[in-house]
């Protein structure tokens, strides 16, 4: 995706928190923003004049894309385009002073003090803590375990080094700063990686047994649901502690226009998510008790190569291949289809797996169809498996053999991918899945099998 430079003006004034709230009445607040479309430029803006304590009465200037010679002879608007494209956001406020009638520049910062140590440690708390999602979780599941979403030994231990390590997406702020703002990647011990205290040891060792210790049969329903099975069970307990945290963190910004607003929206999604998760859960556990795996819809492609990669998620999927709406995930009113995505290690290879509920056939089949005929227009099925996990996907892994195989600017088309589907302020577009990220992956799949009664 390309990105341009946005410039936009508004009139603001000052909230009760701003610093400078008693010495001026208004101000006009020119935005120079780094993004790729308009909208998200516009959203991002509206956040971090919020953010900094004032409340936007009119959006003066719409905003255009500039380039440099916009602001020649105009040394401070310059200086900050140049701000923008470094630093990919910069802020220039006019204010007309209570007691001085001449405009003057000013420089704030956000009333809100962000304690992310305290935010750490609490999320810290919640991950160990833990709980058994087991439908017949009682009193005696007490023996809460750090259970691996990806299997550990048929799995993460085939990909990692020498030193029992992975590449999977950094979690430190800083190396982000260090790569232009993009996500970056960081080894990991495998026995840290895509872990989660979900269930009690009985539990996990009784319900998972037949995956854990036998190769993947892609014919297998008993197989395809427990690998779906875990992939809800992981989502479901990190969207739960997501919930709660954000939800104790929204109580420190309520004096924050630009923060209380992000968060409460940010807060209204994951409820929604969870509120889906959790019938899918119900579905799921019915399955379960009632051992009824034929209600189960799978398709796997299948490869004898040796695998690079680890994955395991569920999605709601909003758009086709072909970037055609399957479902309005702003409809609060309905429950999600989903579907679940992973990688099963077979005897002869490995396979990669969609599997779903028939309560979701709806949203799901032409999910499919729409695969199948990509690839009927001559689309490669390994390059849009690849992107698809990438941008769907935080759970994943790569073999640092693989990972530092690759060219600079594979490895930079990776990361501004992600980074860009990850974004808060870009909604998913419609056409994310029909461009970039090819000839990277080089997978080769020899068959596939499937229970639909799609070809």
């Amino acid at each position: 995706m390309i990105e341009n430079i946005y410039y936009m003006v508004f009139d603001v004034v000052p909230t009760e928190q701003n610093q400078e709230y008693n010495n001026i009445e208004s101000a006009e607040a020119y935005c120079w923003i780094k993004s790729t479309d308009v909208d998200s430029s516009y959203i991002i803006a509206t956040f971090f004049i919020e953010k900094s304590d004032f409340i936007i009465k009119k959006n003066t200037q719409k905003p255009i894309v500039v380039i440099e010679d916009n602001f020649i002879n105009r040394e401070i608007e310059l200086e900050n385009f140049y701000i923008a494209q470094k630093e990919k956001r910069s802020f220039l406020y006019i204010a007309e002073s209570k007691s001085v009638t001449i405009p003057t520049k000013i420089k704030l910062q956000s009333s809100y003090k962000f304690d992310m140590s305290k935010f750490l440690l609490k999320a810290e708390e919640l991950s160990k803590d833990g709980r058994c999602l087991h439908y017949q979780a009682n009193a005696r599941c007490d023996e809460i375990i750090k259970a691996h979403s990806i299997q550990k030994n048929r799995v993460l231990s085939k990909i990692a080094n020498k030193n029992k390590e992975i590449y999977a997406l950094s979690k430190n702020m800083s190396d982000s700063k260090k790569n232009d703002g993009n996500l970056s990647f960081r080894k990991y011990p495998i026995s840290k990686f895509s872990i989660f205290r979900g269930f009690c040891g009985t539990h996990d060792n009784q319900l998972f047994e037949p995956i854990d210790n036998l190769y993947f049969q892609s014919e297998n329903k008993q197989h395809i649901f427990l690998y779906a099975y875990r992939s809800l069970a992981k989502e479901l307990f990190d969207k739960e502690n997501s919930l709660y945290l954000k939800r104790e963190m929204l109580k420190d910004m309520k004096d924050n226009i630009g923060l209380f607003n992000s968060m409460s929206n940010d807060i209204s999604g994951i409820e929604n998510a969870c509120n889906s998760l959790n019938i899918h859960k119900k579905i799921y556990d019915n399955v379960l008790e009632n051992e009824t795996y034929d209600d189960m819809r799978y398709v796997t492609f299948n490869s004898t190569d040796k695998f690079f990669m680890a994955f395991s998620n569920i999605l709601y999927p909003e758009y086709d291949f072909n970037g055609n709406l399957l479902q309005d995930l702003s409809d609060t009113t309905k429950t999600f289809d989903l579907i679940t995505f992973y990688l099963a290690p077979t005897e002869t290879g490995w396979s990669f797996v969609f599997s779903w509920h028939k309560s979701s056939d709806n949203s799901c089949l032409a999910f499919i169809q729409s695969l199948k005929l990509k690839i009927q227009e001559g689309s490669i099925l390994g390059d849009l498996l690849f992107k698809f996990i990438l941008l769907n996907s935080e759970n994943f892994a790569f073999s640092p053999i693989w990972w530092e195989s690759l060219s600079q600017d594979k490895r930079k088309e990776i990361s501004q991918s992600i980074t860009n589907m990850m974004q808060p302020t870009i909604a998913i577009r419609e056409h994310y899945l029909m461009n970039g990220l090819t000839g990277i992956s080089n997978w080769d799949f020899k068959t596939e099998n499937n229970n639909l009664n799609v070809r």
